[in-house]
C-alpha cells in the first residue's frame, strides 16, 4: 500500500518529548550553576577587598570575567540546542528517505510483477518507462527503449508509432485499441492498448500512459473455441441430413437399375434414352459420392495415435496419386529427406488429409502443369515440426476466396463439395498441427501441413478425431 505521507516513527516522538525537558532543566542547572559561580566570586572579591579601596583595574576584571563566563555558557547552551535539533532533523531525514525508497520499492514491484505491458510517454514524445511486459510485447529492451523519441524507437510508418502520432499530436483517449505488426519470428503479432493521461502531482500533464496487452493466442482461442462450436452443430446436422438421404438414395439407385434392365429385356432403347440413364447414373453416383464426403467430414470416430513414418506415408500417396497425375498429363514430383523424425498421429488421417490436398492441386491445374510435394524438418515457437508443402502451377486463389477456403462446402469448382480441405483442415487440428495456404491469382497454390515432432511419445485414443 502506498503511503504518500510517511508516518513518524515512535522513537522520534519520544526523542522531542525527552529532548525538550532535558534541555529546560540543563539550562536551570546551567542558571543555577552561573547564579552561584557570580556570588561566589563576589564573596571571594569582597573577602578580599574587605577594608580597602577596590581598585577600578579590579572591578573592570571582575565584570570582564562575569561576562565571558555569560557568553561561554549561552554558547554552549546554543551549540548544545542546535546539536540536537541537527540529530532529530538528520533522523526524520533518514527516516522519511527510508519510506521514500520503500514506495518506490513497492511501485517497482508492482510494476514488474504485472501481466499488461506499461508504456509512458512524455509531451513531447520521449519514452520514460517501460516494465518488463512492455519489453517482451514490443520485443526491445529497456535500454533501447527509454530516454528515446518514440519515432526513433519505432520508426516511419510501424503501426504503434503511427498510433502514438495520432494520439501525443491530436490528443484523445482511446480504448481496446487493437493493432498487428510482424514480429522478429516473422508471426503476426496482436496488441490491444488502452491510453490514459499521465499528470504530475499539481495536476499539470505529464504525458501520456499506454497499458499494452498481446491479444495474439487469445484472439486464437476464441477463434477456435467458435469455429468448434460452429463445427460441433455442422458435423449433427451434416451427419443427419447424410443419414437421412442415404436411404432414399439408395432406393432410387436400386430401382433406377432395375427398370433400365426391364426396359432392356422387353424393348431396345434408343441413344436418346440410353443417354438419359447414363445421365441418372452419373448423377445418382455424384450425390453418394456427396453423402460419403459429409459423412466422412461428420464422423467422430476415433484416431490411433502411433508413431508415423512420414518418409513412409509420402511414397505410399505418392504411388496411389501417381496414375491419376499421368491421365491428367500432369507431373508429380516429391523431395523428402532420408532422415526424417516421425510424428505422432494416426496415419490413415494424415495420409487422408495429404490425398485431399494433392487432388485439389491437380483439379487446379487444367491442363498439363507440375504438383511438387516438398518435405521437410523445421523448428518454431521452440518446437519441431515436419512441414509437407504441396505446391501446384495452377491459377492460385484470389484474396476473397482464400478468407473462406476452409470453410465446410465453400467451394470455388463447378464440381467440388468444399469438404477436402475442411476435412484436412480438421485433421490437422486433432494432430495439434497446423494447414497454411499461401495462393496469388496466377501463381499457383501452396498449401502446408506442419505436424509436431513428439520424441517418445506413447500411443493415445482421441475422440472425435
Amino acid at each position: 500500500m502506498f503511503r504518500p505521507h510517511p508516518e513518524t516513527p515512535l522513537i522520534h516522538n519520544l526523542l522531542i518529548r525527552q529532548i525538550v525537558p532535558i534541555l529546560i532543566i540543563v539550562g536551570v542547572v546551567i542558571g543555577v550553576l552561573l547564579v552561584f559561580s557570580l556570588e561566589h566570586q563576589s564573596m571571594v572579591v569582597v573577602g578580599l577587598t574587605e577594608g580597602k579601596t577596590v581598585s577600578s583595574e579590579l572591578n573592570a576584571a571582575v565584570g570582564q570575567s562575569r561576562r565571558d563566563l555569560i557568553a561561554i555558557t549561552l554558547l554552549l547552551f546554543i551549540v548544545g540546542g542546535v546539536g540536537i535539533s541537527a540529530v532529530v532533523t538528520y533522523l526524520h531525514y533518514a527516516n522519511t528517505k527510508q519510506n521514500l525508497e520503500e514506495v518506490k520499492g513497492l511501485a517497482r514491484h508492482i510494476l514488474e510483477s504485472i501481466p499488461t505491458g506499461v508504456l509512458t510517454v512524455s509531451e513531447d514524445g520521449v519514452l520514460t518507462a517501460a516494465n518488463p511486459t512492455a519489453e517482451t510485447i514490443l520485443e526491445r529492451p529497456a535500454a533501447s527503449l527509454l530516454g528515446k523519441h518514440y519515432e526513433v524507437v519505432f520508426g516511419e510508418g510501424h503501426p504503434i508509432q503511427v498510433l502514438l502520432s495520432q494520439i501525443l499530436h491530436h490528443g484523445g483517449s482511446m480504448h481496446s485499441k487493437e493493432i498487428t505488426f510482424d514480429s522478429k519470428n516473422g508471426e503476426i503479432r496482436t496488441i490491444r492498448i488502452t491510453n490514459v493521461d499521465l499528470t504530475e502531482d499539481n495536476g499539470k500533464p505529464a504525458g501520456m500512459i499506454f497499458q499494452l496487452h498481446d491479444v495474439t493466442e487469445w484472439l486464437a482461442l476464441e477463434k477456435q473455441v467458435n469455429e468448434a462450436q460452429r463445427l460441433t452443430a455442422l458435423h449433427t446436422l451434416s451427419a443427419g441430413v447424410a443419414h437421412e438421404l442415404r436411404n432414399p438414395l439408395s432406393a432410387l439407385d436400386l430401382n433406377l437399375h432395375l427398370l433400365e434392365e426391364e426396359l432392356r429385356e422387353t424393348t431396345d432403347l434408343s441413344s436418346r434414352t440410353n443417354d438419359y440413364f447414363q445421365v441418372l447414373n452419373t448423377e445418382l453416383n455424384r450425390l453418394s459420392t456427396i453423402l460419403d464426403n459429409i459423412m466422412r467430414y461428420a464422423q467422430s470416430r476415433p484416431a490411433q495415435f502411433q508413431k508415423v513414418n512420414i518418409q513412409s506415408l509420402v511414397s505410399h500417396v505418392t504411388q496411389l496419386l501417381q496414375h491419376e497425375a499421368q491421365d491428367r498429363d500432369q507431373q508429380l514430383q516429391v523431395s523428402v529427406p532420408t532422415n526424417l523424425p516421425d510424428v505422432q498421429g494416426d496415419e490413415t488421417q494424415i495420409a487422408q488429409a495429404l490425398i485431399n490436398i494433392v487432388i485439389n492441386a491437380f483439379q487446379a491445374m487444367s491442363a498439363g502443369g507440375v504438383c511438387r510435394i516438398i518435405v521437410q524438418e523445421r523448428e518454431r515457437q521452440e518446437r519441431h515440426w515436419v512441414e509437407i508443402a504441396v505446391h501446384d502451377t495452377g491459377q492460385g486463389i484470389d484474396p476473397q476466396s482464400l478468407v473462406h477456403i476452409f470453410d465446410p462446402f465453400y467451394t470455388t469448382k463447378e464440381t467440388g463439395t468444399g469438404l477436402g480441405l475442411a476435412v484436412a483442415h480438421r485433421i490437422l487440428q486433432n494432430h495439434g498441427g497446423r494447414i497454411d495456404v499461401a495462393a496469388l491469382p496466377g501463381d499457383g497454390t501452396s498449401v502446408t501441413l506442419s505436424l509436431p515432432v513428439v520424441m517418445n511419445a506413447p500411443t493415445i485414443l482421441l475422440e472425435g478425431a
